[in-house]
């Protein structure tokens, strides 16, 4: 079991991050490492969807399902996978002023071999901070085009 959790207030609108945190599509966009995603099946406030992200110079396949409270919380557990035992996680949003976020992302991921403990922290310490970072600049970016229009 790997676990990791950040927290950090970021300079973006609440609307735009969540928009994005939830445009579950478009993650092959701007995610690091992820190869496509297929959504399956949408309920209210539920989503299943496929992934497929390179890791380990291979291709890890695995659904999540996503149940979201808009613009506060996220989160995700594995339904199934190839490769991690489980997959879960979540994003905490709290508004913290105008242009202003204090997002929280936690995940936990079991893994079904030793990996190393390098690779683990790598995986859910390192590139933590530089995914939150992806997701802060696509909602700047998208928020700066629809401020333009």
């Amino acid at each position: 079991m790997a676990g990791a959790k950040h927290t950090e207030v970021m300079d973006v609108e609440l609307d735009a991050l969540w928009d994005v945190i939830s445009d579950y599509e478009n993650y092959p966009k701007f995610v690091e490492g992820m190869e496509s995603l297929e959504i399956t099946k949408r309920d209210g406030n539920t989503t299943v969807a496929n992934y497929v992200v390179s890791m380990f110079g291979k291709k890890v396949r695995y659904t999540l399902k996503h149940t979201e409270k808009p613009k506060k919380h996220l989160e995700w557990e594995m339904l199934e996978g190839e490769f991690f035992k489980f997959n879960n996680g979540s994003w905490d949003l709290k508004e913290k002023g105008k242009g202003k976020v204090e997002a929280t992302y936690t995940v936990d991921v079991g893994f079904p071999l030793l990996v190393p403990k390098s690779i683990v922290n790598t995986l859910t310490g390192t590139q933590l901070p530089s995914m939150m970072k992806a997701f802060v600049e696509r909602a700047q970016k998208i928020a700066k085009k629809k401020s333009k229009k």
